[in-house]
């Protein structure tokens, strides 16, 4: 299963030639890679479901809503994920509006989010999540990674400050759940296993975040305290 998943990631990979929307793009935003922004986050991570172990009265209804959808799709194996290429923002609203409409099992929820490609096309993502064993945090401060383009992505740590417990728990949540496909959503924004990197310096394990449109970076980030960054990244 693991195997299989790794294949869908690697052939997204390879369709898309991804990259994060250039920097010059932003009109309000500015992005520094020197200093620590104030943000306002609220950062959960979910399991998804998974359809061998999805209550199997609800599988057929929600896969085929998944892929009735008339856009090119990637869908993630037995992870029931889903990657709509090509996408506008408009086609995106209406995907969504008819997704919600499809009822899931109590204990699952819906979650939606965007890649966008060198062309400044965007992909829709969206995962069933499993909502019995999410993993929760607070982030007050972030900082901006740049990727192998030269492009943005997100940056952070569960280390906040000098409490080492949210990492703590966060490293024992990442082994409990090391067969799964995890997804991240932040302030409701759905981001994908393709999307997600881990840094496992000690003391830290950093995440950064690839593939972002720049409307939601500029809606995720707040102007930077102008600080040390070995705050949040020693």
């Amino acid at each position: 299963m693991q195997k299989v998943f790794a294949v869908i990631l690697f052939l997204i990979s390879a369709v898309f030639s991804i990259k994060a929307v250039n920097v010059t793009a932003a009109d309000s935003l500015e992005i520094s890679y020197d200093c620590i922004y104030a943000v306002d986050w609220n950062v959960d991570i979910y399991p998804v479901a998974n359809i061998c172990t999805f209550p199997q009265e609800s599988v057929d209804k929600v896969v085929d809503a998944m892929q009735s959808i008339q856009k090119k799709f990637l869908f993630g194996g037995n992870h029931m994920l889903c990657y709509y290429l090509g996408i506008s923002q408009q086609e995106a609203l209406h995907i969504k509006d008819y997704i919600e409409n499809v009822d899931l099992p109590d204990g699952y929820k819906w979650s939606f989010g965007f890649f966008e490609n060198e062309k400044q096309k965007l992909t829709l993502i969206i995962a069933v999540c499993e909502l019995k064993t999410p993993f929760s945090d607070t982030i007050w401060q972030a900082f901006f990674e740049k990727d192998s383009f030269g492009n943005p992505s997100i940056g952070f740590s569960f280390r906040q400050g000098e409490s080492e417990e949210p990492l703590t728990k966060y490293g024992e949540y990442r082994i409990q759940h090391k067969n799964n496909a995890l997804v991240i959503e932040i302030n409701g924004w759905l981001f994908a296993p393709t999307q997600i990197n881990q840094l496992d310096i000690p003391n830290t394990q950093s995440i950064t975040i690839r593939y972002v449109p720049i409307c939601i970076l500029e809606e995720l980030y707040k102007p930077p305290f102008y600080q040390d960054l070995e705050v949040i990244v020693e």
